[in-house]
């Protein structure tokens, strides 16, 4: 004689595809309209003919560069937020924080920063 088993599990197959299936295409859908990444900051610096020594002082490169370095090409902040002084919906160099250093937004060998979308929705693209 059999016996039943209350705790078996009957799968539904064509249901279990279909909610895959469903969830597939909503997982793309919901990536189509993403931006695609931004190139990181050390390949525009190569394609400015700079190679690791123009910014790291130590080789092989060991620290993480500083803001002196940056604004020693880019020029002090002043400079910066001249250059940027037409971003809407605000100066993105011109922070109610002072003078933040560089890599509080941007990252040349990692994805660039919005350090002020901690706070508010300027919506900066930061390279």
């Amino acid at each position: 004689m059999r016996s039943f088993n209350s705790n078996r599990i009957v799968w539904n197959w064509p249901l279990v595809l279909l909610v895959l299936l469903v969830g597939a295409v909503l997982g793309m859908a919901s990536t189509a309209g993403a931006a695609a990444p931004r190139p990181l900051l050390v390949e525009k610096h190569k394609e400015a003919g700079l190679n690791c020594d123009a910014c790291h002082k130590e080789s092989p490169p060991k620290a993480a560069v500083t803001a002196p370095v940056c604004l020693g090409c880019h020029g002090d902040y002043a400079k910066l937020a001249e250059r940027t002084q037409e971003a809407k919906p605000k100066n993105p160099h011109e922070s109610h924080e002072g003078e933040i250093e560089c890599q509080e937004c941007h990252h040349v060998h990692k994805t660039s920063v919005d350090y002020c979308a901690k706070c508010h929705d300027f919506g900066f693209k930061v390279p």
